[in-house]
């Protein structure tokens, strides 16, 4: 079943609210088991405490949003500038952008949540963040009726080993989106055969699911 551009939109919401806080602090605790804590104090330090207040500041007013929306909007605009200008270069500055974006998708503005996570693509310099940068560009680029650009972000990539099913998902979505079917069953199969243990996804089962199996023609009929 082909979906609408507002069916695909509501989608990307529905998955953006139930996939992004998590994997954030999934990439931060991953990141403090590989480097260790004192290796990852050191870099919170290099990164300069300013950075680390700014970026607190960005998510306390994207929290408040509904409180004072328009406020706590231009609040997070003028952080996000701040961080962008100053501390371009720290992972604050794209944790912010994640943020910017994701508050783009939730008011339908897709073009600018294009512009963040590609200016954080550019930035980002550990693999995990750049697996969800990619996920989450290519849902928006799919979103935007764009699956050919949604494509190059993610053909010929090669995500970290725990990472394979969210992209192998993202790709089936993408190959569906171009109408080709047999690769879209195949990249769901693939996401769901590297889902952690214990781990179900109901959704992308369903994925599956919607898709028939092709069968061979036979020549000899």
């Amino acid at each position: 079943m082909v979906e609408s551009d507002e069916e695909q939109l509501e989608q990307l919401k529905n998955w953006w609210d139930e996939n992004g806080t998590s994997l954030i602090f999934t990439v931060v605790i991953a990141l403090g088991g590989v480097f260790g804590f004192r290796a990852w104090e050191t870099s919170v330090q290099q990164t300069g405490e300013a950075a680390s207040t700014v970026y607190e500041d960005l998510v306390a007013a994207v929290a408040n949003l509904e409180s004072n929306e328009a406020a706590m909007r231009a609040t997070a605009d003028s952080l996000f500038s701040r961080l962008k200008d100053e501390y371009g270069g720290t992972t604050y500055a794209v944790f912010g952008a994640m943020h910017m974006a994701k508050l783009a998708v939730d008011s339908d503005d897709l073009a600018t949540a294009r512009a963040e996570l590609e200016w954080a693509l550019e930035k980002v310099d550990d693999a995990s963040l750049e697996t969800m940068l990619r996920v989450r560009l290519a849902r928006v680029l799919n979103a935007k009726g764009d699956a050919t650009a949604a494509m190059t972000v993610l053909v010929n990539y090669e995500p970290p080993a725990g990472q394979i099913a969210s992209v192998e998902e993202a790709l089936g979505d993408t190959y569906h989106s171009l109408g080709d079917m047999t690769r879209a069953r195949a990249a769901y199969q693939k996401a769901l055969d590297h889902l952690e243990d214990g781990v179900s996804k109901p959704i992308l089962e369903i994925k599956l699911a919607d898709i028939p199996v092709t069968q061979p023609v036979d020549e000899g009929a």
